[in-house]
């Protein structure tokens, strides 16, 4: 008997030996979407019970996590996820420190530049194989590569959001009404006026936000322009070509001062955050009748009373009639940070039909694609549906401000806040824009087109 147990040590150990020697696959991932818990901002796709309260509590991240916990399901590739408003500072940190994630899905497209530049950034073109992008291409974002300068796949739009939308609650009293929604500037105008005359308040303004307040302005701007000058001086000022100080620029703020009535019962807009806003059409009497906000708050306006009905209508054009088809939208977009096989898995996977079906129903069909092959009808019929078919028609200029480099944006953010509460300051602020685009070295500017279907 011995014998036999000695025999059975060298087995036993080889046996140890392979087990130990297999390796459990990982990879990490960083983005803006905040849980449910703020003092937990990490997520295992393994954690069923955690992911299930997330999709419970309907958070931001809920979404994204059920696309990774599918993602595991499929692969065993775990993910821990980590969700932070300053995802651009964490994502600094890490690759400052030589730890960066594997993964990041990032808001402003400006830092995936920055990245390509440094040599951070990972090329997607391996991983993303020419067969698969004929719906993809309106999702990936080309970049030129920091040693051959040739253009490369270097992001991945996996979630896109309507800008260019303007929300109101039908039959609210005093309210814009249900017929016939302002088309032109003319009307938007008329229609804001009738509010005043009336003792109500036209619009929600809430210039608040975490980490950088500001940008619910930019949005405002950015709007005006587009829809007043045309996608191709737009494409032109967000790349940095265009001074600020030019009369079409200048025009756009002015309209936006003129609408919103900058200066004058605007200070609350200064303290009030943008996702709250909005809510005082819900009020009884409403407190505000106009929002002009992303598809993204469509979440926040569901936790109102259901029995009040929304309702969005496109924002109305001022320039030539092409402008009218015109859309600001903006983007969250992956970059893979480690050239792993789980990253370059995991890309691929959220590249893919079943990722954006799981998204979709995991986020109560409020998550939206740029696909080309995107299917409205999988939505919903109603404002679901109107707003995937915004994002996959027409023409969509990607979020200016997103582009554009780090101290221009916020610079531009606040400018905005302060012509708010001071409209005399327009030209001033005008001029010290562009000082700061002049300072700005020209490799730090992104030239991404605007979309056409």
């Amino acid at each position: 008997m011995r014998r036999v147990a000695f025999a059975l040590i060298p087995v036993l150990l080889a046996t140890g030996g392979l087990v130990a020697c297999a390796r459990v696959r990982t990879l990490s991932v960083v983005a803006s979407w905040a849980t449910s818990d703020a003092s937990r901002t990490e997520v295992d796709s393994t954690d069923e019970d955690r992911v299930n309260a997330e999709l419970d509590s309907g958070s931001e991240a809920a979404p994204f996590l059920a696309v990774l916990r599918a993602f595991t399901k499929e692969t065993g590739i775990e993910v821990t996820y980590q969700g932070t408003r300053d995802v651009s500072q964490v994502l600094r940190s890490g690759v400052d420190r030589d730890r960066p994630p594997d993964v990041a899905v990032l808001p402003r497209l400006n830092d995936l530049q920055t990245y390509v530049r440094s040599g951070d950034l990972h090329a997607l073109d391996d991983t993303l194989v020419a067969r698969e992008r004929a719906d993809l291409a309106p999702q990936l974002l080309h970049l030129e590569g920091p040693r051959d300068g040739h253009p490369r796949v270097y992001g991945l739009s996996v979630a896109a959001h309507a800008k260019s939308l303007v929300w109101y609650v039908p039959g609210a009293p005093g309210g814009p009404g249900t017929q016939h929604p302002p088309a032109t500037w003319a009307e938007l105008l008329r229609l804001t006026g009738d509010i005043r005359a009336r003792g109500g308040v036209p619009w929600c303004l809430g210039m608040g936000a975490q980490p950088l307040s500001g940008w619910p302005g930019t949005d405002w701007i950015e709007d005006i322009l587009l829809h007043q000058s045309g996608p191709a001086f737009y494409e032109s000022w967000a790349a940095g070509n265009e001074p600020w100080t030019s009369a079409r620029v200048r025009a756009a703020w002015k309209a936006w001062g003129e609408l919103v009535a900058a200066g004058r019962r605007t200070d609350n807009a200064l303290l009030t955050t943008f996702d709250t806003a909005g809510l005082g059409m819900f009020a009884s009497p409403p407190k505000c009748h106009l929002d002009h906000q992303a598809s993204f708050i469509v979440r926040g306006y569901q936790s109102q009373d259901p029995s009040r009905g929304f309702d969005f209508f496109p924002f109305p054009t001022s320039g030539p009639a092409a402008t009218a088809a015109a859309q600001e939208i903006s983007e969250d977009v992956v970059g893979m940070f480690r050239d792993t096989s789980e990253a370059r898995e995991l890309i691929r996977y959220l590249a893919g039909d079943p990722a954006r079906t799981v998204w979709r129903e995991a986020g109560r069909h409020l998550a939206f694609t740029l696909n080309a092959g995107t299917d409205p009808t999988a939505y919903p019929d109603g404002l679901e549906r109107r707003i995937a078919r915004t994002l996959t028609t027409g023409t969509r200029c990607r979020d200016a401000s997103d582009m554009m480099p780090a101290t221009m944006t916020a610079a531009f953010q606040s400018a905005v806040l302060q012509y708010l509460d001071d409209p005399a300051l327009l030209d001033r602020l005008l001029t010290e824009l562009d000082t700061v685009r002049g300072r700005t070295p020209e490799d730090q500017w992104m030239g991404l087109p605007c979309l056409s279907a």
